[in-house]
């Protein structure tokens, strides 16, 4: 039930939303989180607020947590929380629940622009957000890839995209889905030059910090390093670039898992020099 300090809705996830594991695809959650964040915003700023020709509400930042494999056929309700607001920023938090199990959840930390350049939140934007929110959240955790991304010409798995028209949004910016996707194409590249032995790999969480939202159609540098590894899990740090600098990247949280299971396993030692050779080299 919708109330001053939370928002509910119910989504449903489409057939184009699957992907080749036969669940709804990563990228895809991720839009899930946009649309119920979005109807959130209309029933507050109201029904014209999905499109702006001044200031424009964007992400900085969006952290996603993939509880449990979401499944196409089932109805997906969601939980959206603002959590706290600042003159030029607020946080937002979407849970998502199916058939009675959370399956995921996204922090985000979003910032107003105006040509491309941040400015302060809109001051009806931040009156209302002051009555709407609850609790005092905790901050959020350094992405620890600074250091990685100042060595981002050394990255190991490159490719190029062609933007397209589709990944413009209402505003003819750079739409956040479609930098989300860029960030999955990044690490999926690397993904598939890894030999699993009969192993598989679920994503576990994602990290994304969006530089702008400038629209361009030259081409598109995406690449991957494996940043850290662990136990069962691994790091993919992503970027998405064109001539005009850094527009996204992403810390992806990897996680080995038996595929009968379905449950996480310690990643073989085969695997694990695969990973190691994607990494950077130390600095000389």
């Amino acid at each position: 039930m919708t109330t001053n300090t939370l928002f509910e809705c119910s989504l449903s996830p489409r057939f184009t939303d699957l992907d080749t594991w036969r669940h709804v695809n990563n990228s895809r959650i991720y839009q899930l989180h946009q649309e119920a964040r979005m109807r959130a915003h209309l029933e507050r700023f109201g029904p014209d607020a999905w499109f702006s020709d001044e200031v424009r509400l964007r992400p900085l930042r969006s952290t996603t947590q993939y509880r449990l494999v979401t499944w196409y056929g089932s109805d997906v309700q969601a939980q959206v929380r603002v959590l706290a607001s600042e003159e030029d920023c607020y946080r937002v938090r979407s849970d998502l629940f199916q058939n009675g199990n959370h399956v995921g959840s996204q922090d985000c930390l979003m910032g107003a622009f105006n040509k491309h350049e941040r400015v302060a939140l809109p001051a009806d934007v931040r009156d209302a957000l002051a009555g709407m929110i609850a609790g005092e959240p905790e901050p959020l955790p350094d992405p620890g890839n600074r250091d990685v991304l100042q060595r981002a010409a050394e990255f190991p798995v490159t490719c190029q995209l062609t933007p397209r028209y589709g990944d413009l949004d209402v505003d003819a910016q750079r739409s956040e889905a479609a930098l989300a996707q860029y960030m999955e194409q990044a690490r999926y590249n690397a993904v598939r030059q890894l030999d699993f032995g009969g192993l598989g790999v679920l994503v576990a969480s994602v990290d994304i910090t969006f530089e702008h939202y400038r629209p361009s159609f030259d081409i598109m540098n995406l690449a991957s390093t494996v940043n850290r590894i662990g136990n069962s899990s691994f790091v993919f740090t992503g970027y998405a670039a064109n001539d005009k600098g850094m527009q996204a990247t992403a810390n992806s949280v990897m996680v080995v898992i038996d595929i009968a299971s379905n449950r996480p396993v310690p990643i073989p030692a085969a695997l694990r020099q695969q990973l190691e050779n994607m990494m950077l080299h130390p600095a000389t």
